[in-house]
């Protein structure tokens, strides 16, 4: 008998890992198929356009989004669940996780085709992926080092932003060491959505040379945190909201409000009015880079989910940090360019790209 879902992906894809890490969560069967030349047209069968991860039930029906693949089975499937029963911190996680998907993707991207060791490595696991024992062409790992170093445009990545982003990820390790402390997961006993956007981000940089040494040096309960979300369990109950909001507050006043918003909203308002560009200053300096139209969808829905919760102790810290700030602006007209097709781009590109592509 078949397993009811077959999840197609990638070891390099932090949106695939995501939902492979979710599926053995919930404890459902599943087939993992990664995305090799000799399951193309198989592949192809399913994905509407060529981006890992798809996930494929029983009567093939195909979904081609990691967050919405994972709301989608909590519904069908409800224990062990992964949303706090307070609504306050149920927001918070959904909150973290879009910034893992939007901001800290680009940080994993960045690192992976800007350094040497890192493109390198990482060209060489990709093809070998791509060929899975097979002989591979000469050369082909230098042409997908070419094509994805090419495609570092994509997130904001260049030399002018590097320091940005990587100011971005020193930042962020040190916030979610804070929050972790000695708990097994963010919020407590069990992994939460943002466990799973967040560690699947964390992963793939702590994969690479350049970030995992950084990561193994500077924050080794992170470390140890991604290695449990490889296979997490229900070790016990959510946390309050009132334990873990102090340590909140860095992590969204300076990364959430003081990084990934303002580069958010301008390009919300880019893709409202048709931009061709976008650029914003952060920490002092320049970030620059062409409108995405995934990252406007995710702010408007994350700004519906924001508008759901009332909870005086949650607008408080929302407030605190200037996060309500953009959550609670109006919400720039979209195009309706931005819910077609050309918008289901949610995830990784071919050869295992990590961008959020448009």
């Amino acid at each position: 008998m078949n397993a009811p879902f077959r999840l197609y992906g990638a070891e390099l894809s932090p949106y695939s890992v995501k939902v492979r890490s979710y599926l053995r969560f919930k404890g459902v069967e599943f087939e993992w198929l990664q995305r090799t030349n000799a399951r193309q047209d198989e592949f192809a069968r399913f994905a509407k356009l060529p981006l890992v991860p798809v996930l494929v039930d029983a009567d093939d029906n195909a979904m081609q989004d990691s967050t919405p693949m994972i709301e989608a089975i909590e519904r069908q499937y409800a224990e062990p669940s992964i949303t706090p029963d307070e609504p306050s911190l149920a927001f918070i996680a959904a909150l973290l996780e879009d910034y893992a998907d939007e901001w800290l993707n680009k940080a994993m991207f960045h690192y992976r085709w800007s350094y040497p060791d890192d493109q390198e490595s990482a060209s060489r696991r990709i093809v070998e992926m791509i060929f899975d024992g097979a002989e591979a062409p000469e050369g082909m790992a230098d042409s997908v080092r070419t094509r994805m170093v090419g495609r570092l445009h994509h997130v904001g990545s260049s030399p002018d932003t590097a320091p940005i982003i990587e100011g971005s990820f020193n930042r962020a390790l040190a916030a979610v060491e804070q929050l972790l402390g000695s708990k097994p997961y963010l919020f407590g006993g069990r992994p939460s959505l943002a466990d799973f956007g967040l560690a699947a981000q964390f992963g793939q940089l702590l994969s690479d040379p350049t970030p995992g040494a950084i990561l193994r040096a500077q924050a080794p309960k992170l470390v140890a945190w991604v290695e449990r979300m490889n296979a997490p369990k229900a070790e016990g109950e959510f946390v309050r909201f009132s334990d873990v909001r102090d340590d909140l507050v860095g992590l969204l006043r300076d990364e959430v409000a003081g990084a990934y918003f303002i580069w958010a909203a301008a390009n919300a308002a880019a893709v409202a009015d048709d931009a061709r560009g976008v650029a914003v200053e952060i920490a002092g300096q320049t970030f620059a880079q062409k409108p995405q139209r995934y990252a406007a969808k995710a702010l408007a829905e994350l700004k519906k989910k924001r508008a759901g919760v009332e909870d005086e102790a949650l607008a408080a810290l929302l407030a605190e940090t200037g996060v309500d700030t953009v959550l609670q602006s109006a919400n720039a007209p979209q195009r309706e360019a931005a819910d077609d097709d050309s918008d289901v781009n949610d995830d990784d590109g071919d050869e295992g790209g990590d961008e959020r592509e448009e």
